[in-house]
């Protein structure tokens, strides 16, 4: 069913699930081929971005077409850190002995757990690929956009981003991740934690596997450092934006059993969470 409480009910599966990050793959993929019949094959490397922006478009398509399907508006995948809620509040106020029903507590311990996994893994898993990209040869000469037209640098430049914000995350880390994870569940039953991870794992292997088909090239030396690069970085965005099923939960687990056991109270939340 749906992963965030949708009234719709819709039903998938894991072949699915998996079937549209590999559509990604094949999109990316046939889009730098098929620009290969127009132009020299040394030139279609320069012009990446462009099948990139193509291939949001068409995902943008099929990604409104499957909301439509469940009844929710594309707003719903777009990436907003913690939106199961993460109960900070909650150990805060057992640990003053009461409970808080300020949203303001909640909100300000949420975004200041959020700062802390931004600079705990977003940052160095950036700047790995950054000195990466510019210490090592192969990662230089291959990912640099070659020489495009002035109109074209132009457009491109905000056009990118925009499209990868728009499209490219959500459907990884906004459609597919959370009924990937609700799938999964089913499957491990009350191991959330497991379902989380092996979700995560499985959605940025896909990602990664995306990066190094951009460009599109048969040097090994540039997968295989390509894939170094930037591993580490989309599972950092994948833990910061899901942190409150992943790290944050193996963390409060621990904490709540320790909170519990020594005040008495019940291993459960306002919200009726475990």
């Amino acid at each position: 069913m749906l992963p965030h409480g949708g009234k719709h009910v819709v039903r998938h599966s894991v072949k699915r699930l998996v079937a549209l990050l590999f559509l990604r793959t094949a999109l990316v993929s046939s889009l730098q081929l098929l620009l290969a019949l127009l132009m020299p094959w040394g030139e279609v490397r320069a012009w990446w971005p462009f099948t990139m922006v193509a291939t949001e478009a068409v995902c943008l398509v099929v990604l409104v077409a499957l909301l439509r399907r469940e009844r929710q508006p594309l707003s719903s995948v777009q990436l907003r850190p913690f939106r199961s809620q993460l109960e900070l509040g909650w150990a805060s106020a057992l640990l003053r002995g009461g409970r808080s029903e300020s949203r303001l507590v909640r909100f300000l311990l949420d975004a200041l757990l959020f700062v802390a996994l931004l600079l705990v893994l977003g940052l160095p898993a950036a700047m790995l690929n950054g000195i990466l990209n510019e210490t090592i040869p192969v990662l230089r000469d291959i990912s640099t956009v070659g020489v495009l037209p002035d109109w074209a640098l132009y457009l491109i430049t905000p056009l990118l981003p925009l499209a990868q914000a728009l499209v490219e995350f959500p459907w990884f880390y906004g459609y597919v991740y959370p009924r990937l994870e609700a799938c999964l569940q089913e499957v491990h039953g009350d191991r959330r934690t497991s379902a989380s991870v092996v979700a995560l794992l499985i959605v940025v292997a896909f990602f990664v596997l995306q990066a190094v088909l951009i460009p599109l090239t048969l040097d090994l030396e540039y997968v295989v450092w390509r894939a170094i690069a930037v591993a580490p970085l989309l599972l950092a965005v994948g833990v910061v934006v899901h942190g409150s099923c992943l790290v944050p939960t193996l963390c409060m687990r621990s904490w709540r059993s320790v909170l519990c056991s020594s005040t008495g109270r019940p291993g459960k939340n306002r919200r009726g969470h475990p």
